[in-house]
């Protein structure tokens, strides 16, 4: 395949960190770069170290690939605006890095004889460095047309992503799995040290625990299955330690209700006899409704 060409409308992190990905492994050409502005788009130009800082869409070079990297709520509006500029060359790539929107968005594209797809890094995106560095391994969700998909997957492959196909229709129920995985996980690490903190436990010493355990259990899950990883008093059937827990976090409404929600859902993870889900269920589903009869009081 011979070298790409790319530009970029929207250089935050994400749209940096694939343009200098693009450059360092030589397998496209950084042609234009648009941003927020024109001073932050010649920033990005000097990090990726290739291509020209453009103040309007209209300023763009011809590409093979134009990467709309911008928040959600702006892919729409830059591509029907791509597209009336008239300057996308014939047989050219328009896609979007939304975990949430389809390929559909950019709809406008399609119209006018376009490639479109969407491609969706799972990865938390911080410093350039950093994000260079841990790349490869990174899962990448693509869905859209066969021939704008077959560039892509051949494109992150070369970057070091793990290329995968989703669904269009399901691309929401995906993203609000990636949430729980990575964003839910902060606030469950939050809430656990608070409580620690609560029990008299040095803040940075709560917060290491807690990552300590964490990084423990999906330890376990990358060897283990679910129902084998699952360790703690639910899964020994433990009502008594459960019943003490609720008690003690009766103090702490919000820590309380995640602890008793997060229970009900671990019960499916559980080997235990019907009587003993049912007795657990009972237990944690009261507390529930106990919470709900508090709040509206």
């Amino acid at each position: 395949m011979s070298t790409i060409s790319v530009n970029f409308i929207g250089c935050g992190r994400l749209g940096k960190t694939l343009a200098k990905l693009f450059k360092i492994n030589q397998i496209s050409v950084i042609k234009g770069v648009i941003t927020t502005s024109l001073a932050r788009a010649n920033e990005a130009v000097q990090q990726i170290g290739e291509g020209s800082a453009c103040q309007t869409i209209r300023e763009l070079p011809p590409a093979d690939i134009y990467f709309i990297t911008t928040p959600d709520d702006l892919i729409q509006g830059m591509c029907e605006e791509l597209v009336s500029a008239r300057l996308i060359k014939a047989g050219a790539i328009v896609v979007h890095c939304s975990g949430l929107l389809s390929s559909d968005v950019l709809k406008s594209a399609k119209k006018a004889g376009y490639s479109i797809a969407s491609l969706h890094p799972i990865k938390s995106f911080a410093q350039l460095d950093e994000n260079i560095a841990s790349f490869a391994g990174t899962y990448c969700g693509v869905e859209g047309d066969l021939e704008a998909v077959s560039v892509l997957t051949h494109l992150f492959k070369s970057i070091g992503g793990n290329v995968f196909h989703i669904s269009k229709e399901n691309k929401s129920l995906y993203h609000a799995a990636c949430v729980i995985a990575n964003n839910y996980l902060v606030t469950l690490h939050y809430q656990a040290s608070q409580c620690l903190h609560a029990a008299s436990v040095d803040e940075q010493i709560a917060k290491e625990i807690v990552s300590m355990l964490m990084m423990n259990s999906l330890t376990h899950l990358q060897k283990l299955n679910h129902q084998a990883a699952l360790t703690g008093p639910l899964q020994r059937g433990d009502v008594n330690t459960i019943k003490i827990h609720l008690e003690s976090l009766s103090k702490t409404p919000l820590i309380h209700d995640i602890y008793s929600q997060l229970g009900i859902a671990t019960l499916a993870l559980t080997k235990h006899s019907e009587e003993k889900i049912e007795e657990l269920d009972i237990i944690l589903n009261e507390e529930v409704k106990n919470d709900v009869i508090k709040s509206n009081h």
